[in-house]
Order: C-alpha cells, then structure tokens, then sequence
C-alpha cells in the first residue's frame, strides 16, 4: 500500500510543502500541473521511465501531491502527499527515509483530526464530503488553520458533485453559502 499524509492547506500553505521537496538534494525532475505536483527522483530509479507513459507506480519512485483546491467557490480541499511505491521500504529504502523526514516534518503542525479520536475532534463539524472517512490523520499548515478557527469548511479532494450538492443544501441550513456549481462551469 502506498503511503499517504493528508493536510489541511490554503494555496499559501501549499508553497510550504513544495519547497520542502524541492529543498531535498535527491536528483528529481518536478511536474507541476493545476491539480497536483509529481516528483520523480530519478536517481533512486533501476530504469528509465518508459516513453508511452505506462508507468508502474508501484516499482517507480514516485512522489504526488495533490494541490489544494477551491470548490463551490468557498470549500477548500484537503491535500495529500502520496509516496506510490509499493512496498516502500524494501525497493527504496532513501525514498523510505524521505517519507519518514516527511512525516516529522508534517507533525510540527497542529493534528486536527485523527480517525482514533474523531470523536474528541474540535475541528470535525468543519470536515465534510468524506474527509472523516478517508483521512486518517489530519494536519492543519497554518493558514488552513486560521481559516479553519474563522469557521472554514474543508471537503475531500475526491467528493463527488453529488456529494458538494447534498453538502451545499445541508451548509446553506447553517446560514454557509456555497455555489451550486463550481464557478468554472464544471
């Protein structure tokens, strides 16, 4: 299984975690798109990587990390850094100590939901569309966290169109406006 941390951040907050995969001294060639930034560390890989795009995941050394998105004009999603290979440890063991550096380094923020404690949680009323469910633990970078104590809503990065539609009637109940589509038109 690939290994997998989820935060909380605003598009500032974002810069935070790419400088600090851009900040390692591993070889790597970077991806940037809209949605998410890849991190390929080509000097940890056994081969190239092949040309028609069928890249096995799982046996490259391959880092995603899903961007923090605005939905419905006011919902921020949650992001997530995915190592993809599978197992970790045994096929790159540098990776490994990267995930490792990657996870303290995470953990200096405040953890604000964890799925052993949901209960416990202050902050789960403001965690929609599927974050309790998916999210494991959950950390908050620091502007997420401001937004999140002025009473922000954060959704999974994954949330159907369904589910912001059933989430945007039952806000609106809370006096919370959301658009009933995304602003784009998608």
């Amino acid at each position: 299984m690939a290994v997998r941390y989820t935060y909380l951040a605003l598009e500032e907050d974002h810069q935070l975690v790419a400088d600090w995969f851009s900040a390692l001294p591993d070889e790597k060639t970077v991806s940037d798109r809209p949605d998410r930034l890849l991190f390929y560390f080509r000097a940890l890989a056994t081969r190239p990587l092949p040309l028609d795009e069928n890249v096995d995941q799982e046996k490259t050394p391959l880092v995603f990390i899903a961007k923090p998105q605005k939905r419905r004009g006011t919902l921020w999603t949650d992001a997530e850094v995915l190592f993809t290979p599978t197992p970790l440890k045994p096929q790159f063991p540098v990776l490994q100590k990267v995930s490792q550096s990657f996870a303290k380094w995470l953990g200096q923020f405040d953890l604000v939901f964890s799925q052993k404690n949901a209960a416990q949680s202050e902050w789960k009323y403001y965690l929609e569309a599927g974050i309790q469910n998916f999210d494991e633990e959950l950390y908050a970078l620091p502007r997420a966290l401001a937004a999140l104590r002025a009473g922000q809503y954060f959704v999974h990065h994954h949330a159907s169109s369904g589910q912001l539609d059933a989430l945007a009637k039952s806000l609106l109940l809370r006096g919370y406006h959301v658009e009933a589509v995304e602003p784009d038109g998608q």
